[in-house]
């Protein structure tokens, strides 16, 4: 499980676990994953306003390139799938659930992962949160809707570990 980056970094790893042929786990869930440093999804735009988590202006994705990557982040290419799982692959990959606000700028990170997924046949629940911010489960203390996409989590990584409990009798 991870959330922002975490969850970008989750994608990352399990990309690479497939690769080279290592165990996965039973299933992933990522809040509002930050997929694609390139920033190519028009929620980048879209949300640029509405996001009170993410303020980010045109110079700071540049910015936050070099800090990520380095001096050098201009030779390399953000769209890479070493860096963005959004532009690797998901074949293979176990069950994966995915929420994200719609008042965030990473919101299309999230769509056009579950795009590629189900283009792949990967067993995904998605779950969108209307007019939330990013990474909002994270708030379950305050807000009713944030308990209750923990509560579905919960419930999904229950039928996940039944699921395989069952596989093994």
């Amino acid at each position: 499980m991870g959330d922002s980056a975490g969850g970008g970094l989750c994608l990352l790893t399990i990309q690479t676990l497939l690769e080279h042929k290592l165990p996965v786990p039973r299933g992933v869930v990522v809040l509002s994953p930050w997929a694609d440093l390139s920033a190519s999804g028009e929620s980048h735009i879209r949300n640029r306003h509405v996001d009170i988590v993410i303020q980010m202006n045109d110079d700071d994705n540049d910015w936050l390139l070099e800090q990520l990557l380095g001096p050098n982040y201009t030779q390399l290419s953000p769209n890479s799938s070493i860096y963005s799982p959004l532009f690797g692959s998901f074949a293979d990959f176990p069950p994966m659930y995915i929420n994200v606000g719609t008042a965030e700028i990473l919101e299309d990170d999230s769509r056009r992962i579950l795009a590629k997924a189900r283009e792949v046949g990967v067993d995904i629940t998605f779950e969108q949160g209307q007019h939330l911010m990013h990474c909002y489960p994270l708030l379950f203390l305050y807000c009713t809707e944030a308990r209750n996409a923990l509560e579905k989590i919960n419930q999904w990584i229950e039928r996940i570990f039944e699921r395989k409990k069952m596989s093994t009798n």
